[in-house]
């Protein structure tokens, strides 16, 4: 091609003058890289999700003994993490990371004075070795939040890494395995390849789709998934019961009420105001928030437990066993005692109230967890309240809470990092295609309404495709 021409085409249309050996050899990197990122992904799952099973079982097992040990072990863990940013400087691998994610993909590259070259002015695997370690530390002594967007600045942290180790010297390839290991990393999590292509593509450019990028995140998506399947054996993240396809239009119009006027503000106005407590914690970069905070979620939650008999699991953690007994629990129950505590709507507000609280105080003390799952967790406790207390009034007759839960999930992701295929292909995907009506129209509704707030002030919408891959930089 004349170097004329080739110079007026933007950064995604050079990618159709690679060469075969080009896309064969990238391809063959995506999948090595993917493979590193869903071992290093699934060892994160599996401590954190046994030590914390192992943590809470123990703690509620063992009475008033149990219960100093987890306030120590919360207060032990705010400690050290505040000790190590304010030591040895660890600010990037505090918080749930996926604004540092997101700030390192779009701007990685910087040019030095009129060197034509790239050089990397970021760290990488040291990174996502402080970012592992720092979650470790903020999960595993029983604080809560999810795994979600501390992998995604993980995954980032490998995929940069591995470009240098490659020595590339492309930003165009060098965002493709930053973006694929985001892919393999949620995939990893998720068992949902393509939400987890689509999330990686859409968090990165929000208001569009870059296809070659996404082919690749695909690719990346799908080896983590067969690694699950095959050397894990993980379920999904999240697991419904069998639904009919058929809904009313009362359901319909339900789900949409509860998307809008319940999950969606209740995900979005959570994420604005821990962002917002993390800015004026940051400010003050005390020891007295790291203690403060996990002081204070650890004994909200014991009373909880004591006042309520409210398991741990609702209140700290990652939330997927609430999840899992809002979708699974009858329908209604005299007694909360008798094995299905969120079966009571009044109680599912107070767990959904020590949830708010419990993950607002670990992010805002700087804990390494995720901001998102929890989000999502509440977006459906929310709907799940509603869909009990619509059905205590009978005028529908008996109602089926699930998809009103699910709705209030992939309406919460959308509220709060604005992924409506992402969402709409993790219904279809984790929760079955019957599932996909209600959700549909929630997520579609609250896109809408949303898409002028956004929770990561760096994630990017822009309408010129050319400075969104470049991060800006004149030149790059």
């Amino acid at each position: 091609m004349a170097g004329g021409r080739y110079d007026k085409l933007d950064v995604e249309e050079r990618v159709l003058t690679e060469s075969w050996d080009d896309v064969v050899r990238v391809a063959l990197l995506v999948a090595l890289l993917a493979a590193i990122v869903w071992a290093v992904c699934t060892a994160l799952r599996f401590l954190v999700h046994e030590g914390t099973h192992l943590l809470f079982g123990t703690v509620q097992s063992t009475g008033l003994t149990g219960a100093w040990v987890l306030l120590i072990l919360l207060v032990g863990g705010g400690v050290l993490r505040t000790a190590l940013v304010r030591s040895l400087g660890w600010a990037d691998a505090a918080g749930d990371g996926m604004s540092v994610a997101l700030e390192n993909y779009h701007i990685t590259y910087e040019h030095e004075g009129d060197d034509p070259q790239p050089r990397y002015s970021r760290p990488a695997f040291t990174l996502a070795a402080r970012k592992s370690l720092m979650t470790l530390i903020t999960l595993l002594t029983g604080s809560s939040g999810g795994l979600e967007a501390p992998v995604v600045l993980i995954a980032e942290s490998i995929g940069a890494g591995w470009a240098r180790i490659m020595r590339t010297v492309s930003e165009h390839e060098l965002r493709t395995y930053q973006l694929s290991a985001i892919s393999a990393a949620v995939a990893s999590l998720l068992g949902a390849p393509f939400a987890a292509a689509l999330f990686a593509t859409e968090i990165a450019y929000a208001d569009r789709i870059v296809y070659r990028k996404f082919a690749y995140a695909l690719f990346a998506g799908i080896i983590a998934y067969i690694l699950n399947n095959h050397l894990a054996g993980y379920d999904p993240l999240f697991v419904a019961p069998p639904h009919a396809r058929i809904y009313s239009l009362q359901e319909y119009a339900i789900t949409a009420v509860v998307a809008i006027a319940v999950s969606a503000p209740i995900a979005l106005g959570f994420g604005l105001l821990v962002t917002l407590g993390k800015d004026v914690t940051k400010r003050s970069g005390t020891f007295a928030a790291g203690i403060l905070g996990p002081l204070g979620a650890g004994i909200i939650a014991l009373c909880l437990w004591y006042v309520f008999d409210l398991p741990l699991e609702h209140v700290l953690g990652g939330g997927e066993a609430t999840i899992h007994e809002l979708l699974f629990a009858p329908t209604a129950a005299a007694d909360h005692h008798a094995g299905a505590p969120l079966s009571l709507w009044w109680l599912l507000l107070v767990a959904l109230a020590g949830r708010m609280v419990t993950t607002g105080l670990t992010i805002q003390s700087g804990g390494s967890a995720g901001l998102l799952i929890p989000a999502m967790v509440m977006g459906g406790m929310g709907g799940g309240v509603v869909a009990r207390i619509i059905d205590l009034t009978g005028v529908f007759g008996p109602l089926d809470v699930s998809p009103f839960v699910v709705s209030g999930i992939a309406s919460a992701l959308v509220a709060v990092v604005g992924v409506p295929l992402a969402a709409i292909a993790l219904v279809l995907e984790v929760f079955g295609a019957a599932y996909g009506p209600p959700a549909i129209l929630a997520v579609g509704v609250t896109y809408v309404l949303t898409v002028r707030f956004t929770v990561y002030r760096t994630q990017r919408r822009s309408a010129n495709p050319e400075a969104d891959e470049t991060g800006g930089i004149p030149g790059a």
